[in-house]
Formats: C-alpha cells, sequence, structure tokens
C-alpha cells in the first residue's frame, strides 16, 4: 500500500522530480465508521485530469488526515430515498479530541481553485457527458463564484436526481465504488451545530452534521492510494499546486494588496462564514438554493 508522502520527502523529491501526468487509481478513505474506496477519472477522460490532480496533491499533503464530514444531507435517515449529498474536506478536527466538536475547527490549508472555465463565461469547458451526478459520483463543492471555485471540499452524490447539478458548474471527476459505508453514515444521527460557531441555524455548513456515539465527529483518519499505476507518484500533483500557489502569490504581492487574510479558523461566536464559502453555497448556487430548501422541508 502506497502511503502519503511527508513533508520532507515531498520537499525532496520536488527538487529533482519532473511534474509529469501522474494518475491514481483508486484512494481508500479510512473512517471511525468504516472505509470507503474512491476511483478517479473512471471515464478516462483527459479533461478532468486537473480535477484529480487537485484531490491528489491533498492526499499527498496529507492534508484530508483528521479532516470532519461536515454534511449529511437527507431528510430522514431511515429514508435512503431522500438522501442528496455527503459532503467532506473543509474542516480538520484538533489532535487529542479528533472525534469531539470542539469550540472551533481548523479550516483545511487550501491550495488553488481548479480552473475548468478558462475563458470565464461561466460554462464548464468541456462535455460532461460521459460522468454526471448521480448517485456514488463525487465532485468538488464550489462558492458562488462559479465553476473555478473548488478547491479542498468534496462531496458525494448519494441519488440519481442531482444531474441537475451538471448545469451549475459542478464536474464529477470520481465515483465511490462501494456505497456501503456511505449509506451507514447517512444513516447516523444528525445534529445541527451551527450555534456552536456563531452561525445561523439554517447555515449548510453545520446544519446535518453526522455523528456516532456519544456526539463523537465522523472524521477521515487516513488516505491511502490502493491501486494505481507502477510509476505513480505524488510529485507531479503537489509540483503543480505549489507552483500554482506561488504564481498566485506573486500576482497578489505585485498588486500590493494591503487586505488582511483569514486565519484560516472558524471560531464560536463568529459571525462571517466567508472563511467557509464551499459549503454553505454547495447546493446549487445562488439560483438553486430554493430548491434545496423545499426538498428538505
Amino acid at each position: 500500500m502506497q502511503r502519503q508522502l511527508t513533508t520532507a520527502l515531498i520537499c525532496s523529491l520536488l527538487a529533482t522530480a519532473m511534474a509529469g501526468s501522474a494518475v491514481a487509481q483508486t484512494l481508500r478513505f479510512e473512517t471511525n465508521v468504516g472505509s470507503f474506496d474512491m476511483l478517479l477519472n473512471p471515464s478516462g477522460d483527459a479533461n478532468l485530469q486537473p480535477l484529480v490532480d487537485n484531490i491528489l496533491a491533498y492526499v499527498g499533503l496529507g492534508r484530508y488526515n483528521y479532516s470532519v464530514i461536515n454534511r449529511a444531507a437527507d431528510n430522514d435517515n431511515s429514508d435512503a430515498s431522500d438522501d442528496f449529498v455527503l459532503q467532506m474536506g473543509s474542516f480538520l478536527a484538533f489532535p487529542g479530541v479528533t472525534d469531539h466538536w470542539a469550540d472551533h475547527l481548523q479550516d483545511v490549508t487550501r491550495l488553488t481553485e481548479v480552473i475548468v472555465d478558462a475563458d470565464g463565461d461561466g460554462e464548464v469547458d468541456f462535455d460532461r457527458t460521459a460522468l454526471t451526478n448521480t448517485r456514488g459520483t463525487v465532485s468538488l463543492a464550489l462558492s458562488a463564484g462559479g465553476p473555478n471555485t473548488g478547491t479542498s471540499s468534496f462531496f458525494i452524490n448519494l441519488s440519481d436526481d442531482n444531474t441537475f447539478l451538471d448545469d451549475t458548474g459542478f464536474v464529477p471527476f470520481a465515483e465511490i465504488v462501494d456505497m456501503a459505508t456511505i449509506d451507514r453514515i447517512m444513516q447516523l444521527e444528525q445534529q445541527n451545530v451551527a450555534s456552536q460557531f456563531g452561525l445561523a441555524s439554517s447555515d449548510l455548513t453545520f446544519k446535518d452534521v453526522p455523528t456516532v456515539v456519544g456526539n463523537h465527529m465522523v472524521v477521515i483518519k487516513d488516505v491511502d492510494v490502493i491501486d494505481a499505476a507502477a510509476d505513480f507518484s505524488f510529485v507531479g500533483p503537489i509540483q503543480r499546486a505549489l507552483d500554482a500557489i506561488a504564481a498566485e502569490n506573486a500576482s497578489q504581492f505585485s498588486s500590493s494588496s494591503s487586505s488582511s487574510t483569514s486565519t484560516g479558523a472558524l471560531h464560536a461566536g463568529d459571525s462571517n462564514s466567508g472563511t467557509v464559502p464551499e459549503p454553505a453555497s454547495l447546493a446549487m448556487g445562488i439560483s438553486a438554493l430554493g430548491l434545496l430548501a423545499r426538498r428538505r422541508r
């Protein structure tokens, strides 16, 4: 089993490695409820490579370790027919209380946004009919800014009725091989803990948090590559991600922006939910939030 690279090893390899294409076949996510396997780019679409590289960079850097599954959107735990999405990848729990709700959670340190709309017309640049938002497929969560706002947060579709997301910039790039663990998580008790973070009770970020016995969070403990080409390496995706960050930082520096930067933490009592834009606008963007509300009544 190919383990994620340590930071020291990454730095060493990046000094000499070529940033060639790297395709991992299957990722295994280990949680405190069970494991699930994610097959990357099952359709073999080259247009999905930036999305594949994005998640490989997060995995290779270990940024999903001890991250929280924060949203299990459904209406009735006992009825799977109304399940919508299971979302994760935004927040880290604290070491020492890795599966309990603390006073605040730390944001997953984000890489740059994935570009799927290069011409900026608000539409994804390529055809996506080979893989759509149906049960078991995986897409990046987006903010209201459009298709190019996906970073660390992703969701698993739980219904074949989610194809309406195809027209709103959500691009599936993977699928879950066996949904047993996902369905088990969806059957857990859900809690609305938005007020604990100073958010309105209707805020989607922490409205439907799945918990196990004793108010324990559902946590991704580790992610491994379990099936890949013999020459697979995390180096290419990480190299490209770090290059993109360097370019973005250089651009921001040259513009001499004086705005303060976020600490990346969401503290209890904070009224500003701008540090977590993706979960709050996951559903369908501004035009479709009403539909989500109707689904949940």
